[in-house]
């Protein structure tokens, strides 16, 4: 049986669909609730007793006693008083794990787990929560606060919305995991080639789920599940439903006293892991995937992290629409894949080569800049007029440049994934690369006029390296 190398289209699977729906927490935790009735009433019919037992009458409860604290004091033992603060702060380091918390409030898949999320756990003393009021209190927060988190499915991330939002307003950063799902209908063996990521010794074979065939031509052949599962995972961060902020309702008509709060109304930061993404196997994504990122989403977050992205034209199509999530000055970097999904769980990919190093982007940073007439090309091109202000300048004194000017930004990017420390680096605000790597065609069309002396700077008015030229000899730059 031959590999196959055809590309798969894209699709939301019939059955994973309704599986889900089946799984819904709530649908699930109230067939538990009836269950757990129904044999209760079994036991009670068992032994004769009617389940439908009237309550004791005032005097009957007042005759039978009750107990109280005072009858109580004398027999319990004393506790020994420890200090609240010195309470909160053994709490805070029980309910804080060192490992990020892998779909809270779900059931967790091993197959989209690595090995080490699999022996290691959490290490949370979740128990604390169910001493008393005041631990669960006070324990939800640091559970809520003090951790981060990773969500592999678009339903982890909507039952997400079943934490209060007070606590969802701390949360900073989180890190998606797409794992795209192949299906097909025939007996064929699908693979990624090696040349995937420089850490693997040999092609992968892809986990396929079998479908039976169907007379339709829509539902047939090799399909997957991939750049949907990235529009429903976008789609999951979109405001959820609050009662609270419906001010009136008026038949089919509904009105909202204040804008819904998106599902992470804080969030500045996103990883998004793309496992099993490889080169020349998938279409171009849906129109859905613009709508999300570029519109109703858009232009909301300081920093995003894509790995794993396909290097071919639609790889960098979706790097694209991903840049529509990112205030002007925004900061876009492509990493290589750093996972890949085998059939019991996801490996880690390890690579200390220069061919696992990551790209980096500024996103729309000259129109952040310009305030005037003159805008570069490189504009968004859904920008309505409205004010957005820009990410945030980072922190700290950038290092002496004779390269910076109006044309230039410094930002602070990763010295590696993952990791805390960052370096300052100096970007071009036209191009949005590393003022390094477009250095040298920039200012090898530097102008000079008749009487050899350097043009000024269009936008700032300054002579210096890289200046924009006038606008009228913005057609003898673009000849070069």
């Amino acid at each position: 049986m031959s590999p196959q190398s055809s590309i798969a289209w894209e699709c939301r699977d019939q059955a994973d669909q309704a599986e889900i729906y089946y799984n819904q927490p709530l649908r699930n935790k109230v067939r538990r609730l009836e269950d757990e009735n129904m044999t209760l009433k079994r036991l009670l019919r068992e032994n004769g007793i009617s389940w439908q037992t009237r309550p004791k009458s005032a005097s009957a409860r007042a005759s039978a006693g009750r107990i109280t604290r005072a009858s109580t004091r004398a027999v319990r033992p004393p506790l020994p008083h420890i200090p609240v603060e010195i309470q909160l702060r053994i709490m805070s380091f029980a309910l804080t794990s060192p490992l990020p918390i892998v779909d809270p409030l779900c059931k967790v898949k091993p197959e989209n787990l690595t090995v080490r999320e699999k022996v290691k756990s959490n290490g949370l003393a979740i128990h604390f929560l169910a001493t008393c009021k005041a631990y669960y209190a006070e324990g939800t927060k640091f559970l809520w606060t003090n951790n981060s988190f990773v969500f592999t499915s678009p339903e982890s991330l909507r039952n997400f919305a079943e934490v209060p939002l007070h606590f969802r307003l701390n949360i900073k950063e989180v890190n998606l995991r797409v794992i795209a799902k192949f299906y097909d209908d025939e007996e064929r063996v699908h693979k990624i080639s090696r040349n995937y990521h420089p850490d693997l010794r040999k092609a992968i074979t892809l986990t396929v789920h079998k479908r039976p065939k169907e007379n339709s031509l829509a539902r047939r052949g090799f399909r997957t599940y991939g750049w949907y599962q990235l529009t429903d995972f976008l789609m999951a961060m979109l405001p959820p439903f609050d009662p609270s902020s419906v001010s009136h309702t008026n038949g089919s008509s509904t009105t909202y006293s204040t804008p819904l709060p998106k599902l992470l109304p804080s969030l500045e930061k996103i990883r998004i892991d793309f496992v099993n993404f490889g080169e020349d196997m998938f279409n171009n994504p849906p129109p859905q995937l613009h709508e999300v990122a570029s519109h109703q989403l858009g232009c909301t977050l300081n920093e995003v992290i894509l790995t794993g992205l396909p290097s071919d034209e639609t790889g960098l199509r979706v790097c694209n629409e991903m840049a529509g999530l990112l205030k002007d000055e925004g900061l876009l970097i492509d990493h290589a894949p750093t996972m890949v999904a085998l059939k019991n769980g996801v490996r880690a990919l390890e690579c200390d080569t220069d061919e696992c190093h990551y790209c980096a982007k500024v996103v729309r940073a000259m129109r952040a800049f310009k305030s005037g007439e003159h805008h570069h090309e490189d504009v968004h091109a859904h920008f309505f007029g409205a004010d957005f202000p820009p990410a945030p300048k980072d922190e700290g004194e950038p290092p002496f440049s004779y390269y910076h000017s109006c044309r230039t930004i410094w930002k602070k990017v990763p010295v590696k994934l993952g990791g805390e420390e960052r370096k300052w680096v100096l970007f071009d605000r036209m191009s949005g690369l590393p003022w390094d790597d477009v250095e040298e065609d920039i200012t090898m069309f530097d102008f000079l006029s008749d009487d050899d002396e350097a043009i000024a700077c269009e936008n700032c008015g300054e002579v210096h390296p890289g200046a924009i030229p006038p606008i009228e000899m913005m057609d003898l730059y673009d000849d070069f």
